[in-house]
């Protein structure tokens, strides 16, 4: 599965509030709509590979700040 297909199957199953992180903190319904926004983003047609991989980084530290907070 390649970039793009995991995006699109992220969209089609968003993040819901009360999502459990892997350090057991229960996610609120802001942070799964931020955390929902970067994959929008990131899935965006047009989007450079750059700037794809750039908004998955910072998807990816969003996730570990809240996680670990």
């Amino acid at each position: 599965m390649n970039t793009q297909e995991r995006l699109a199957a992220a969209l089609k199953n968003p993040l819901q509030a009360g999502y459990v992180t892997y350090t057991g903190h229960v996610m609120t319904g802001a942070e799964c709509i931020t955390y929902n926004r970067y994959t929008a983003e990131a899935a965006r047609p047009g989007i450079s590979g750059q700037a794809r991989e750039f908004l998955l980084d910072q998807r990816h530290r969003f996730f570990v700040l809240i996680s670990e907070s």
